[in-house]
């Protein structure tokens, strides 16, 4: 493999994975800029979006972060009145995240703009290359989810698995 400037020798497609990912987040929250939300917090919201009153547990699973990465995301989300915990009505031990009424009304504007940020990635792709990048990335994500080292109680660390407060681009 050819090394360009921005891989360290031996690291090639991790590196541009890394790569990719920090510019389109970049990108990304250009447009989420108007919102008040960072990436990391988004992806959050987008999981309530698709099933409010999730566990703690339930959210760090589906967002692919750890309990602990969770558990200051939402202190920032819970912070900045975009969302609420609640104890369970079964199981006093779990609390549960709710949409309020700020992160409900956020989902406009951030399914918007992603949309305006990918829409520019086909563009400058093209949407034959943008459809093979995508399945390329689906299929990677399937192969590193399947690795027996990732398995149990490991949780890697997502592209939005950082601690940056509310806002901060």
């Amino acid at each position: 493999m050819t090394e360009s400037k921005h891989t360290m020798p031996g690291e090639g497609i991790p590196q541009f994975l890394y790569d990719v990912v920090r510019l389109l987040e970049a990108r990304v929250s250009t447009h989420l800029r108007g919102t008040g939300l960072h990436w990391g917090l988004r992806r959050i919201l987008q999981q309530l979006w698709i099933e409010d009153g999730l566990s703690q547990a339930e959210l760090a699973g589906a967002a692919r972060v750890s309990q602990a990465s969770i558990s200051n995301m939402l202190k920032h989300l819970i912070d900045g009145e975009w969302v609420e915990r609640r104890q369970d009505a079964y199981d006093y031990r779990i609390s549960r995240v709710y949409l309020a009424r700020r992160g409900r009304e956020l989902r406009d504007a951030v399914e918007r703009e992603l949309a305006i940020a990918e829409a520019d990635l086909r563009e400058q792709m093209g949407v034959e290359g943008a459809d093979r990048l995508a399945e390329l990335l689906r299929r990677a994500l399937e192969v590193l989810d399947a690795a027996p080292d990732l398995v149990g109680n490991a949780s890697p660390r997502g592209i939005w698995d950082h601690s940056s407060p509310p806002g901060e681009l």
